[in-house]
């Protein structure tokens, strides 16, 4: 099953969240934020103004899409369509909001609710040895992001994280108006979140328009087909262990 869901759709679950180590607004789009369920997670983070969060990490494989204001996320500027990917326990951050916030999409195969911080007690002692720990970043280039896609006429695609033998990867896809890309079934990734940052696209019967997140088991086939707009859509693909991971409870 692919699940997808938009902006307007998901509006109703924007809640405010204020800890010590985070200060904002949480919109889920797929799953929930504070429940832990099997398959994919993605929702929306609204983090304010100047806030910093400290560094910390996940458990899942993660990818992050800064999606609106500006910031830095550790010592890489995070601006829009920013893409951060994460390995389970790999500390990364910290995560600080400019003047005006910042917002980031949240993206994971299988969900996750925890946060673990580097800077509390205990918390390096609980880090799994023989893990691989990195982090990936990508930033579509402006060459890109800006002609029109009325312009275009044929589908252009840029790569923003090289895809590798393990699956993981994340590029940029530009598609004319009326156009169309496939959904193909394969095994060689952990399944795809499929993130629309402009114009509109046809999902089966869903329609996507700006911010629209959905996400596609590696089984699962379909066909993207962009609107008499084109569409703009960050593919991100993680890797086969993504869907296998083990997790704390």
């Amino acid at each position: 099953m692919i699940h997808a869901a938009t902006l307007d759709q998901v509006r109703a679950s924007r809640v405010e969240r204020r800890i010590d180590t985070f200060e904002g607004y949480i919109t889920d789009f797929i799953a929930t934020f504070e429940k832990r369920s099997p398959g994919p997670q993605a929702f929306l983070v609204e983090q304010n103004p100047n806030w910093v969060t400290p560094t910390h990490f996940h458990v899942e494989h993660q990818f992050q899409v800064i999606v609106g204001g500006s910031g830095s996320l550790g010592r890489t500027p995070a601006e829009p369509f920013a893409v951060h990917y994460a390995a389970p326990e790999t500390g990364y951050g910290p995560i600080t909001a400019g003047p005006h916030g910042i917002a980031y999409l949240t993206l994971r195969a299988e969900g996750d609710t925890g946060a673990w911080y580097l800077h509390k007690p205990g918390v390096r002692e609980q880090m799994r040895t023989g893990l691989k720990r990195e982090q990936q970043h990508g930033m579509p280039s402006e060459a890109i992001r800006t002609p029109s896609l009325l312009s275009l006429e044929t589908p252009v695609s840029e790569t923003l994280i090289e895809p590798r033998a393990d699956g993981l990867g994340a590029w940029f896809m530009r598609l004319p108006p009326n156009q169309s890309a496939q959904i193909a079934s394969t095994a060689q990734h952990g399944g795809r979140h499929y993130v629309m940052t402009a114009g509109l696209a046809q999902l089966g019967d869903r329609r996507l328009d700006a911010l629209a997140v959905a996400f596609a088991d590696p089984a699962e086939t379909g066909e993207l087909t962009a609107g008499p707009s084109g569409a703009d859509i960050l593919v991100l693909q993680f890797p086969f262990q993504a869907k296998r991971q083990e997790t704390r409870p």
